[in-house]
């Protein structure tokens, strides 16, 4: 269950691992890799709902290439 501040729901490491369905270790090596933004509040790591999004939503740079390989394989055929 999300922590909700000032209108932003905040999950922990856990409840971010569980919804990814991978473990909490991941998710703390994601955010020292720098893949997933997060908060500490207190002691607690928090990641922010629109962080997660943003990890979740593919980057301009992957969508690229998916279209490059999509074009070379059309001029294949």
């Amino acid at each position: 269950m999300a922590t909700v501040i000032e209108g932003i729901k905040f999950y922990t490491i856990p409840e971010t691992a569980q919804a990814l369905r991978v473990t909490p270790q991941t998710i703390r090596a994601w955010i020292k890799q720098g893949r997933i933004k997060s908060q500490r509040i207190g002691r607690p790591i928090f990641i922010t709902e629109s962080n997660l999004l943003e990890f979740l939503a593919p980057s301009k740079s992957t969508l690229q290439k998916i279209r490059d390989k999509v074009k070379e394989e059309a001029n294949i055929s």
